[in-house]
């Protein structure tokens, strides 16, 4: 379905409450960047992206590939130590083919490391074990394009990773340097949504770009339950919460740096997730940054739904900024306790500025 109502406001414009203090300087550290490639055209497609995060950051990268454990059969194990060996050194030299590549390009400081099992579970341990800032993977792998938005292994990271993703979409060729011009950023009047601005406004800075600060209205239908005149009033609501967040955007607006390139959208859609996916094509949006969660923080789960949603379906590239430190993940995972969201993990303090 198109999108009903649109609101635009260009950088500059100044409404009647937008005087308010400028945004904190200080931006998620990203220091320690951990890329997962698997000697596929496909999954290099990250690399770039991760080059482009690095340089904004000054951040270093671990280049990471993990091969596939050993077959069972019958109970048993099949090993085969000398092809295991010949793998091995392959992917040692495919990774240090790249790693010499970035240094000699971008000056950046990459190591790399060859591993074995299941790639999703280490991938993950690998981000632990490093500390990584943020892990870069790509949509689809060695296995191709396929029908689902993302490939397996993706979708398996994405089940249990616990820090900050980007994931990067798989195209051929994969493009050797990648510039954002155009950055999305949804917003749900959350703080934790908020928290990622400092973040944005460093990359985009450092690229040049543009941002697009973009909050969603829901559209009210008729049903059952909502009809004649409760819908009337429903209706109403919908354009006194447009009006409201246009203000909101604003504000936003106004506290990013002076020299910041930002416009502002306010859109009233019957679904908020699919709106977004249109204004990512319709924007040709280079790069979506979003909080792992929202307003509704469901802290059992590492992505909230609207984000995971985004995750499955976007064809942009997105990155993705946890909100929550790893042992609240946890021990919310432990506890199951979904109603008492710990404190907001963000870029910068609540309340500060």
């Amino acid at each position: 379905m198109a999108i009903a109502a649109r609101t635009f406001e260009s950088a500059g414009s100044d409404g009647p409450e937008s005087r308010i203090a400028p945004l904190p300087r200080g931006a998620r550290s990203m220091r320690r960047i951990l890329v997962c490639l698997d000697r596929s055209t496909w999954s290099e497609a990250c690399l770039p992206h991760a080059i482009a995060i690095a340089r904004v950051f000054e951040g270093s990268v671990t280049l990471l590939y993990v091969m596939q454990p050993v077959q069972e059969h019958s109970g048993g194990r099949i090993t085969d130590p000398l092809g295991w060996e010949v793998l091995r050194r392959e992917a040692s030299a495919y990774l240090d083919r790249l790693a010499s590549e970035v240094k000699n390009t971008w000056g950046l400081s990459v190591d790399t490391r060859v591993e074995q099992g299941r790639p999703a579970e280490r991938i993950t341990a690998i981000a632990r074990e490093i500390g990584a800032d943020l892990t870069v993977i790509g949509s689809h792998g060695e296995g191709g394009m396929t029908a689902w938005n993302l490939g397996s292994t993706a979708q398996q990271v994405l089940a249990v990773s616990r820090g900050s993703v980007l994931v990067a979409r798989a195209t051929l060729p994969a493009p050797k340097v990648i510039t954002p011009r155009h950055i999305l950023v949804p917003l749900d009047g959350s703080l934790r949504t908020e928290s990622v601005l400092p973040t944005v406004t460093r990359i985009a800075g450092a690229h040049g770009a543009e941002v697009l600060l973009v909050h969603v209205v829901t559209e009210p239908l008729p049903t059952a339950v909502l009809h004649a005149a409760d819908l009337d009033l429903a209706r109403e609501l919908a354009v006194h919460l447009e009006l409201r967040a246009k203000r909101y955007l604003e504000h936003l607006r106004d506290r990013m740096p002076p020299d910041a390139r930002v416009r502002t959208l306010v859109t009233r859609h019957v679904d908020e997730r699919q709106a977004l996916l249109e204004i990512s094509l319709q924007e040709q949006i280079d790069l979506a940054v979003l909080s792992a969660h929202g307003s509704v923080c469901n802290t059992s789960r590492p992505f909230g739904s609207m984000t995971y949603h985004l995750l499955a379906h976007s064809t942009v590239p997105l990155l993705v900024l946890q909100d929550l430190a790893e042992p609240e993940l946890e021990r919310a995972g432990e506890e199951g306790d979904e109603h008492s969201a710990p404190p907001l993990r963000a870029s910068y303090p609540p309340g500060e500025g």
